[in-house]
């Protein structure tokens, strides 16, 4: 309110000198000469630019006015309209079509030097998240404005804002334009932006500022201004919900299951008296839907949270299948957490959140999420040149009545090479540390009434919640009844990770993308596993992953398309096989082969996607599992 206070006692100021300078009520000089300094003591203008606009003898002020209009019109200070209401007659229109907005230059090495008094950071870093948020910086073009602040740097270093190939996330204006303009004017005075930059960002947010308009996108405050020219009453937006952001996907999918004619009997790991399905060919509709929601509590912290479908036995799926008799399915709390930037490199994560980890799918399924704490720690070097630390703890299995709560310690350092318009490189390694999760035998006793023996169940604890298929077992049953089975893990899980990807966009927008994965168990002891599981074992601790990829980007848009192939291998101990992929092999761990996909935009936000996922088991009895998958994506 108090900027717009400003604003409309600057253009009567203006209008008042026009209409008293056309009078002859005020020595036309006089009266440019206090306007300037005006402008030039509030900010408006800079120092330069008020000497540059100063009348120089035998100039008439009335030009001088049309200069100090154009300006004001380039800053986004006024409005077109009223910089047309501000020109003084034929003389005034001539000197507005012949000069141009002053705007100060960049000294000849290229160091911006603010020309008004420097603001504090915490005046500065606001202007850029709204600028964000109205969807005129990006988020990673924000973050280097934030590391320009109070600093000295030169353009060539860092050339990147506003590119004029850069695509922004979408998001819609919800402040008028007068105010955007503002906002970028006062980013170029502060120094945070050079002039080349001022003019690309203004370009840039015009052109969306127009589409807005004609889509008929018009924000509250727009509305405000034409109240008076419609019949209609507008009930004001409560301001909280701008900080408030809604978004969700939509997945209709069919699944064919399809096993070899040869394929051995199993029995399922979590329940050894039940069968596995290695025989019988399945067809399915399963559905995918997912609601998100995050809030903006201040300029540093956001906090949000998710649902999804699925079940709470199963952590790596959110499908839901069809065909229970029209019941009705779960929508369950998917993440709920806290996000807290301080810095514009440093990011911390509390309660359950999504997967911090640079990688493919090879260690972790993509439906999972985390919980626990985590921080991330990404360093620029230069303006193609970054590194990132990630490190958490995570909740495993809280064990009541017992010391031995089961924990993920986790850390990831890498190196990303990016340069937009032709290649983006990442390399990571990482250690993935699980405790408390080797199986151990329960006390045995007898039974007195029936002479039989019985487990105490003191190490139950120690048998996972949730299991696939693949690892190395051992019965912590000491009964040696199959009835009385219970399965555990034979090995500890202290994965070494290490991940890569090349992302070569010489023949922009069309990508192609390289990528590479590999695993190892470095926490297996053999010697251990044999002693546990009384025979002995083979060692297969190996993984690998290898991909191409072929196409757009992204398939939100009618006509983008992508082809996409990958061969995986995943030793039966490589991984724990509860987290694994859900799909490949049909979840687990002892299975490699090939995944070929594509993926087709049909619509706006719309798009098909297909994989043939062909497998094998690598040891052990034969099973071999092809499945295919055709889904209906939407998202919004």
């Amino acid at each position: 309110m108090r900027r717009r206070t400003q604003l409309v006692s600057l253009f009567v100021f203006l209008l008042f000198l026009a209409l008293s300078t056309m009078a002859g009520a005020a020595a036309p000089g006089d009266g440019v000469e206090a306007l300037l300094d005006m402008l030039s003591a509030k900010g408006v203008i800079s120092v330069e630019e008020a000497t540059a606009l100063r009348s120089k003898p035998g100039t008439a002020a009335a030009i001088d006015l049309s200069r100090v209009v154009e300006l004001l019109q380039s800053k986004g200070t006024i409005t077109a309209k009223e910089a047309e209401d501000l020109h003084l007659g034929s003389a005034g229109q001539t000197a507005r079509e012949s000069v141009k907005p002053v705007v100060p230059a960049a000294p000849a090495d290229g160091v911006l030097e603010s020309s008004v008094v420097a603001l504090p950071e915490k005046e500065i870093r606001p202007v850029i998240e709204v600028l964000r948020e109205q969807g005129v910086l990006g988020t990673e073009e924000a973050a280097q404005l934030l590391e320009r602040i109070g600093k000295k740097w030169k353009a060539e270093d860092d050339d990147r804002i506003a590119a004029s190939d850069d695509e922004l996330e979408y998001r819609r204006t919800t402040l008028t334009k007068e105010v955007i303009l503002s906002e970028i004017a006062l980013l170029r005075q502060q120094a945070v932006i050079n002039n080349d930059e001022t003019g690309r960002i203004r370009e840039r947010f015009l052109r969306k500022f127009s589409m807005e308009q004609i889509a008929g996108t018009i924000d509250e405050n727009m509305r405000r201004d034409v109240q008076t020219q419609v019949a209609e009453k507008i009930i004001p937006v409560p301001e909280w919900t701008r900080r408030i952001r809604v978004g969700g996907d939509f997945r209709l999918r069919y699944e064919g299951d399809y096993f070899g004619s040869g394929n051995g009997i199993f029995v399922s790991p979590a329940s050894p008296t039940q069968l596995l399905n290695s025989t019988v060919d399945r067809n399915m509709l399963r559905i995918r839907a997912r609601l998100a929601f995050s809030a903006k509590v201040n300029d540093e912290l956001e906090v949000g949270f998710g649902l999804a479908t699925g079940t709470t036995t199963n952590p790596v799926s959110t499908n839901a299948t069809l065909g229970d008799s029209l019941n009705k399915k779960n929508f369950l709390l998917d993440t709920a957490y806290m996000k807290w930037d301080p810095y514009a490199t440093l990011t911390l994560w509390g309660g359950r959140f999504a997967n911090p980890w640079f990688g493919s799918d090879l260690v972790w399924d993509q439906d999972i999420n985390f919980d626990g704490v985590a921080f991330s720690y990404k360093p620029k070097f230069s303006s193609t040149l970054s590194m990132f630390l990630t490190a958490g703890a995570f909740a495993i299995q809280e064990v009541e009545f017992s010391s031995h709560d089961k924990w993920l310690y986790a850390g990831q350092l890498g190196l990303q090479y990016r340069d937009d318009k032709r290649l983006t490189a990442t390399v990571a390694a990482a250690i993935f540390d699980f405790e408390n999760t080797v199986g151990e035998v329960n006390t045995g006793g007898i039974d007195v009434s029936t002479g039989k023996p019985i487990s105490l169940g003191d190490k139950d604890w120690t048998a996972p919640q949730f299991q696939q298929k693949g690892n190395t077992l051992v019965n912590i049953d000491p009964t040696g009844l199959q009835s009385n089975a219970r399965m555990a893990y034979a090995a500890k899980f202290r994965e070494l990770n290490i991940g890569t990807s090349v992302n070569i966009g010489f023949w922009d927008p069309l990508r192609v993308v390289l990528m590479g994965d590999y695993v190892n168990n470095i926490g297996y002891d053999s010697a251990k596993v044999n002693a546990r599981t009384g025979h002995e074992v083979k060692k297969e601790t190996k993984g690998y992953q290898v991909g191409l990829s072929v196409g757009y980007p992204s398939t939100r848009e009618y006509g983008q398309w992508k082809l996409l192939t990958n061969y995986k291998y995943l030793g039966a101990d490589a991984v724990m096989d509860a987290f694994a992929d859900s799909d490949f092999h049909l979840g687990g761990t002892n299975a490699k082969g090939w995944i070929l996909g594509g993926d087709l935009g049909v619509g706006k936000n719309t798009w098909l996607s297909t994989r043939w996922m062909t497998t094998n088991e690598i040891s052990g009895p034969p099973l071999a599992v092809d499945v295919f998958h055709l889904n209906v994506n939407a998202r919004f």
